[in-house]
């Protein structure tokens, strides 16, 4: 039978004691001192930035407050309920106290306040008031409840609240704790420690206390930053004198002046540089503080660290590093923050609200509800962007079919209407009957030839209304006044001749596979006339395409996606990449140098997109003048 032996799998080192008994970091245990509700109020009052650190989560939670949703006049008097009891301003201090160690609301209900509340006997007003204390005037009547199975677990069966004249008990249905932070419960606390949590204050005492002292310590500092230092020869025998104490008093009641004017030190200075004639030494001493702005910034960074607020938020100080903005740091924050709103804040909204909402509108509504909305509201430029972007996602998906109308218009009208796009849209859409409001089934019309409404040209209409698939071409003609200014411009440039102004146009498609028009879609133009402009400027270039044609391109990101729906629908295009032009010649001059030629500017307006057969000898009815 072998011998058991025990192994250590370690560091040791005789020199340093390190892995041994007499490792020194054994003398390194952390201890807790709790705090008292005197050390916590004088904490909180008496830094700046402690009072920070429990501000701001309490500010930010409750800065955009909460939407309701639901009917608009339910909304109303929900608002108007919530103002008349200041329920904004309240939560926020509930919160602040909540940071503090506790606090909590008491509601007053209907009914004795020792009986449970009796959300039944809700109705229009009755939530009179709300106030808000602390966790200190409020204290447990009896044993805490410690039956897993009783609704009160963990908290006590009656409250009683510490008033001026006395003490009035109040049942735990009619009072919302906000409670602090969670405590681990390790070791055996009392239950109302456990259930109260830890304040913020204990967390970051330390740090905060630490940068207060860097800070208070420099400043103090900051008086001796030029000093002027008086050395008096032979002081001490001065002072042996009969009359020596009181001419030297005489003497330094001025130099007492001079240092409350000057900040003058005076010292003995021995027997002086010049024996023969001693006189008072004087010296400028300077002190120099380099690095204690680092020295104070390291503080504060650590304290914004422990209690886990960004630097940029709670000192207001520039973020560091590489193209550096801050916005990391916010977004991140603001993760924060609707963390608290759901997780903390919101059950307590709740536990409120089975209360306000009979009382704001007589009832229990299950229809309405709330949402924290975004901490950052978006700029201009992004409200625009995001709205364009939302109408161009909601037209390509309405020519889908895969929605009825009425459904889909529903939808839409909710959409803008909710994100606050058009404010007096949902007031203005009220007042209309809901089948006009939503629209509806069209009337059956006669779908005849005859009677088909024409499209940008007659032959259209009447060539495409069987919708059998045919190669297909699809242009805008530029309308006659960009025309002229294009033409105008060209032969300004050396081009002698040009397309009549009536041929000139953009190629929308050009698909030699048959395709049906009628699966095409509609066009991404939105003005009225169903045309489409490209503001001045952007990118343009003059280039020479097939035989000896010269073309003038530029951007259009309309053109460019409706060429790709169609595509996308079943049609072909012979090359690799679409590119919007307009030709402008096929007959240039050889030696014309398009590379020095400025690209036309101008506004380039287009008419309606017209569809026509595919014409494959179209350029033998090509003129130009």
């Amino acid at each position: 039978m072998g011998v058991v032996r025990n192994f250590f799998d370690g560091l040791s080192n005789a020199l340093t004691g390190a892995g041994t008994r007499g490792d020194p970091r054994q003398a390194n245990l952390y201890s807790f001192i709790p705090l008292s509700q005197v050390d916590i109020e004088n904490a909180y009052r008496g830094s700046g930035l402690m009072r920070k650190i429990i501000d701001i989560p309490a500010e930010d939670t409750v800065r955009e407050w909460r939407e309701w949703k639901g009917d608009a006049k339910d909304l109303s008097a929900l608002w108007a309920e919530e103002k008349r009891l200041g329920i904004p301003q309240k939560v926020k201090r509930a919160e602040i106290l909540r940071g503090l160690g506790g606090g909590a609301l008491i509601l007053g209900l209907p009914g004795d306040p020792a009986l449970p509340a009796n959300v039944g006997a809700m109705g229009l007003g009755k939530l009179e008031y709300i106030h808000v204390v602390s966790r200190y005037h409020l204290t447990a009547e009896g044993q805490w409840v410690d039956n897993p199975t009783d609704p009160l677990f963990g908290g006590p069966r009656m409250w009683m609240l510490n008033t001026g004249s006395g003490q009035v008990r109040v049942h735990p249905s009619r009072v919302i704790c906000f409670t602090a932070d969670d405590v681990p419960g390790l070791i055996n606390g009392s239950a109302e420690d456990v259930f109260w949590g830890e304040s913020r204050v204990q967390r970051v005492l330390s740090a905060v206390q630490d940068c207060d002292t860097a800070r208070s310590s420099f400043a103090a500092l900051i008086h001796k930053a030029q000093r002027t230092r008086v050395g008096i020869p032979n002081l001490s025998e001065q002072l042996a004198e009969p009359t020596g104490e009181a001419d030297l008093s005489k003497r330094v009641a001025t130099f007492a002046l001079g240092e409350s004017l000057f900040n003058a030190t005076i010292y003995d200075a021995g027997a002086g540089k010049d024996s023969g004639n001693p006189g008072e030494q004087i010296d400028d001493v300077q002190y120099t503080f380099t690095g204690m702005k680092d020295v104070m910034e390291a503080f504060g960074l650590w304290a914004a660290a422990i209690s886990d607020i960004p630097a940029t938020r709670l000192l207001g100080r520039a973020a560091e590093g590489m193209n550096a903005s801050g916005e990391s740091q916010q977004k991140d924050w603001n993760k924060q923050i609707r963390a608290r709103q759901t997780l903390v804040t919101g059950p307590c909204l709740d536990k409120l609200d089975q209360f306000l909402i009979p009382s704001a509108l007589g009832k229990t509504d299950q229809s309405v509800w709330y949402e924290f909305p975004p901490l950052d509201l978006p700029d201009e430029k992004t409200v625009a962007e995001t709205f364009r972007t939302t109408m161009e996602a909601a037209e390509k998906l309405q020519l889908t079919g895969a929605i009825p109308d009425v459904a889909f218009n529903k939808g839409l009208q909710s959409t803008i209407t909710e994100a606050g796009w058009m404010p007096a849209l949902e007031g203005a859409l009220e007042e209309i009957p809901e089948e006009e409001r939503f629209g509806g089934e069209p009337e059956p019309v006669d779908t005849s030839v005859e009677t088909l409404p024409l499209a940008a040209n007659d032959s259209f209409a009447r060539i495409f209304a069987d919708a059998t698939p045919r190669p297909l071409y699809v242009r805008r003609d530029l309308k006659p006044a960009s025309a002229k200014a294009l033409i105008a411009w060209a032969k300004s440039n050396g081009f002698t001749t040009t397309l009549e102004a009536s041929d000139m146009h953009v190629t929308v498609l050009y698909s030699r596979d048959p395709v049906d028009p009628m699966k095409m879609g509609e066009t991404w133009g939105n003005e009225d006339d169903g045309g489409l402009t490209v503001k001045p400027g952007g990118p343009r270039a003059l280039e020479r395409f097939g035989e000896g044609a010269v073309v003038l391109q530029f951007a259009s990101w309309s053109l460019t996606s409706r060429h790709a729906d169609m595509v996308r629908a079943g049609a072909s295009h012979d090359y690799e990449e679409y590119l919007p032009h307009i030709t402008i010649s096929y007959a240039a001059p050889e030696g014309l140098d398009l590379e020095a030629i400025k690209p036309f500017t101008g506004e380039l307006a287009f008419g309606p997109e017209i569809f026509e057969p595919l014409d494959l000898d179209w350029k033998s009815k090509i003129e130009e003048a």
